[in-house]
């Protein structure tokens, strides 16, 4: 689950060319984003995404909104972009819309399909004596370890590549492909969202 390419995904390699430890930044927003729903699932308050149809649907088509605001400034930022221009650091210290951290937290927040994993999965393994809160904090440790670790290798990774992350070609490809999946993730989650409304 952690390791399938998805929104967060699309969003780390969008935001890694902005500048040094932009994609950490996104990095870390996810994970306090992942960290809190993990928290709620514990607490069973992701159980009314479940339970709540109207509720779901909302969440599902706020978070489809997002991921295509963001694909869309992602596109649009690819073909504007002069080539010789390099890329404009973002401040990580920065915590206004335009900031990775932001993003990373909003969009991790706001896909269903996360807090629809913690209730699919956390019931399925049986792990008594512990309680059933017990359980489900240390099936959302064993979760958010596996989701830190992945995303500290894929930050590592992208570290490698700075220099070629940095070249302007590169740069617009990598922003106008990761937009376009976020576009793409974010119209068939409104799609299927307001069809099944």
């Amino acid at each position: 689950m952690v390791l399938v390419p998805g929104p967060d995904f699309a969003l780390v390699l969008r935001n890694a060319p902005r500048g040094p430890g932009s994609a950490a930044t996104t990095a870390a927003g996810i994970m306090a984003g992942n960290t809190i729903l993990a928290l709620l699932a514990i607490l069973g308050v992701t159980a009314l995404l479940g339970a709540s149809e109207i509720l779901g649907t909302v969440v599902r088509i706020a978070g489809a909104a997002y991921l295509l605001y963001l694909g869309a400034r992602a596109l649009r930022e690819a073909f504007t972009r002069a080539r010789s221009r390099p890329a404009v650091p973002v401040d990580r210290r920065h915590f206004g819309g335009n900031s990775p951290f932001v993003q990373g937290m909003v969009s991790n927040l706001l896909n269903p399909k996360v807090a629809v994993f913690y209730l699919s999965l956390f019931p399925q393994f049986n792990l008594a004596p512990l309680p059933s809160l017990g359980q489900h904090a240390l099936m959302a440790g064993i979760f958010l370890l596996i989701a830190l670790a992945w995303y500290v290798l894929l930050v590592h990774a992208l570290k490698q590549v700075t220099a070629v992350l940095a070249r302007p070609r590169v740069h617009r490809l990598i922003v106008g492909g990761s937009g376009a999946v976020l576009v793409g993730v974010g119209g068939t989650l409104l799609t299927t969202s307001l069809g099944s409304s």
